[in-house]
């Protein structure tokens, strides 16, 4: 299943096909928003009890060697490795006018954990930002064009100061893969339409403010990476964003569009119109795509739900709101990104309903129109599985951008177990982690077989972690029982070895 003829190829090499797994730094290092720890800004949730406490998570800050030498025991070599802002700049405080010191202890400490993950012969995928910033930035940081500045410092001094590790003291090639902010689509969704994230203010305006300051960031960021290693002569870096896979335009595809707008020689005044074209394009390749839908009442309530998105999402989009992106982007002469990478879970927002259950509430509903809407709208664990739609989304993307490789940053699907065993159940399909990977590895195998230029698969994740306020929600290769340890245990609840099938399925695919 290797894009090239030789997989002897170092893994350095941009041409070996990356296997790997996804992680972030906040759902499993643990040691944050306790006393004393670096606090970012679910700290005003955990502390409240609106959410889990994250707590120790699946303490990879202390064992991510063991981590590393399983991935490479399965036959892996790439690893997606998040760094946190609210680690490399912490402060005491939840609020601050002034910018904190940067410890440069810790930045010498993911310096040590990126080594180690060359060591095991994994290369890093590196996020920048996933979903996290400090809590002395406030609670609605991305409000503000500020935060801009503060991150693009923050990626100067991280970037530097970790590859300047990496070569001088390690003697190895500085980091090749960039993820600057992790599935901006998600980020300003949940936190300013559903309100799963934390967030002082919700709205229509909000969405559309911090839009445009984290594109507006991802492009600074993207020019500052590349400024930093063209000034110390390394080579060329390659720096994207990830987005949410999504069958509604407004979503997801609009933002790499947005990004292309420069060679599109789209003018400002055509945007609406070229938006719109481009939302009509979707949804012709959707319906000519034909997936296997399985097309029962819940679905077809979800669609009326994605002609209304899609509707509602055309009227909305307002190019003049993204006045500081536009600026930007104007001063790029290439597109800022050197691929695309999608998180793959279901896209379809036909699928946003289920049957109604009302027996697996996370959080518990504080009024009767919460507690109805939860027990109708699907929860991770009813994610639908259809592997038919990874193959359409990187085909879609690889004709929409002609000789741009594509990396499935994420692909994965829950369990539900809660951290106190109290609840371990099958999922309403009865998948089990096996099968699903079996068959979306199949489509990664009809995708390398006609020549798509695809560059990697990220599973998500290694081991079951914080999946936003809740450990329920299991997406590990790797199970864990948090009410005894954080021990890594091959099977899960179910009887199922997923770690293993995933090992003989990436043998198979060099």
């Amino acid at each position: 299943m290797s894009i090239n003829s030789d997989n002897r190829r170092s893994v350095y090499s941009t041409e070996t096909f990356l296997w790997g797994v996804a992680t972030s730094g906040y759902q499993s290092e643990g040691g944050y928003n306790g006393s004393g720890q670096p606090k970012n800004n679910w700290f005003e949730s955990e502390r409240q009890g609106k959410v889990m406490r994250t707590g120790a998570a699946a303490q990879f800050w202390t064992r991510y060697e063991e981590d590393f030498q399983t991935c490479q025991n399965l036959g892996l070599n790439s690893f997606r490795f998040g760094l946190e802002w609210t680690r490399i700049q912490p402060s005491a405080h939840t609020k601050s006018a002034v910018a904190p010191a940067f410890d440069f202890d810790v930045l010498d400490a993911y310096s040590d954990r990126l080594a180690a993950c060359r060591r095991y012969g994994l290369e890093p995928i590196v996020t920048l930002h996933h979903f996290t910033h400090p809590a002395w930035l406030g609670l609605d940081a991305w409000l503000s064009a500020d935060t801009i500045d503060g991150f693009i410092e923050y990626v100067r001094v991280t970037v530097t100061h970790i590859n300047c590790r990496l070569t001088d003291y390690y003697r190895l090639p500085p980091l090749h893969w960039y993820i600057t902010i992790n599935e901006p689509n998600i980020l300003v969704s949940n936190t300013y339409l559903s309100g799963q994230f934390p967030a002082g203010v919700r709205g229509i305006d909000a969405v559309l403010r911090v839009y445009n300051h984290l594109l507006t960031a991802h492009v600074r960021a993207y020019n500052c990476i590349h400024d930093i290693y063209a000034a110390r002569g390394w080579s060329t870096p390659r720096v994207s964003l990830n987005t949410y896979c999504s069958d509604l335009y407004w979503s997801e595809k609009v933002i790499w569009d947005l990004l292309h707008l420069k060679q599109q020689d789209v003018k400002l005044t055509q945007l609406q119109d070229y938006s719109y074209s481009k939302a009509k394009q979707l949804e012709a390749a959707l319906k000519n795509a034909n997936l296997p839908f399985r097309r029962d009442l819940p679905y077809q309530l979800g669609r009326l739900v994605h002609r209304t998105s899609n509707w509602f999402g055309r009227r909305a989009f307002d190019i003049r709101r993204f006045s500081s992106f536009l600026k930007e982007l104007d001063t790029c002469d290439r597109p800022p990104r050197d691929y695309i990478a999608i998180d793959y879970y279901d896209p379809f927002i036909a699928h946003t309903f289920r049957l109604p259950s009302f027996s697996d509430f996370e959080f518990q509903s504080k009024t009767w129109r919460g507690w109805l809407m939860s027990g109708i709208t699907s929860k991770w664990w009813d994610w639908r599985s259809l592997p038919e739609g990874l193959y359409f989304f990187c085909k879609f993307y690889s004709q929409e951008f002609p000789n741009c490789p594509i990396l499935i940053a994420e692909n994965g699907m829950a369990l539900r177990r809660k951290p106190d065993n109290s609840i371990a159940t099958n999922r309403s399909d009865q998948l089990r982690r096996s099968k699903f990977l079996e068959a979306h590895l199949q489509q990664v195998k009809r995708l390398l077989d006609e020549g798509i230029s695809l560059v990697g698969y990220m599973h998500w994740s290694l081991t079951d972690n914080y999946e936003w306020g809740s450990y329920t929600p299991r997406f590990g290769l790797f199970t864990i029982d948090f009410a005894k340890s954080t021990e890594r245990l091959v099977e899960d609840h179910l009887g199922d070895r997923p770690s293993e099938t995933y090992a003989r399925l990436v043998q198979i695919g060099k």
